[in-house]
């Protein structure tokens, strides 16, 4: 099946998902990068530590590549990791019309820096809490939080998740020798 690049929200909406993903972004058909090993297992190695963590603190849901709908701007997005507060945690079937308060992108060699650049600030203005675009590459994280400088954090540094998961701690070389292991 063809994809039409241009497209309304509703003709998207009504497309068959399919792999790779797609995003909807300002009318514009946008495939997700496809992942390589580095940003499969980062991706896993993110999601084993905050599930780790919410089995012991269970105040929000980690999902990957969980479809949500911001109908004020037609865009449907996949994060690769979304943690959402569970009081805000929606049932329905469909696209999610809530951004998560906590978004994780992580890097393939594709991504291009002003996409990246424009997915945090749609995030951010979309009432996203906290944003972290992973470089396993460069084995650096981006912090990014409203109203805040981004910080930048390469290893032996440990981040946390404020505001979203306090006490949650990510110890990055860890995480990066996990990925390299």
């Amino acid at each position: 099946m063809t994809t039409p690049t241009r497209v309304s929200l509703d003709e998207f909406l009504a497309l068959e998902e399919t792999k790779p993903y797609l995003e909807l972004i300002g009318g514009e058909v946008v495939p997700k990068a496809m992942p390589g090993p580095k940003h499969s297992a980062t991706v896993v190695e993110l999601v084993t530590e905050l599930r780790l963590f919410l089995r012991d603190h269970p105040v929000a849901r980690v999902d990957t590549e969980l479809r949500h709908l911001q109908r004020g701007e037609s865009r449907v997005y996949l994060p690769d990791v979304s943690v959402t507060l569970r009081e805000r945690v929606s049932g329905g079937a469909g696209p999610v019309e809530s951004p998560p308060d906590f978004a994780i992108e992580v890097l393939s060699p594709d991504d291009r820096a002003g996409r990246v650049a424009e997915r945090v600030d749609f995030y951010l203005r979309a009432g996203t809490l906290l944003v972290w675009i992973v470089d396993p590459e460069l084995e650096t994280v981006s912090v990014y939080r409203p109203g805040q400088a981004p910080e930048f954090h390469r290893p032996p540094a440990t981040i946390d998740a404020r505001p979203v998961l306090t006490g949650f701690a990510l110890d990055l070389a860890a995480l990066f020798a996990a990925i390299r292991g």
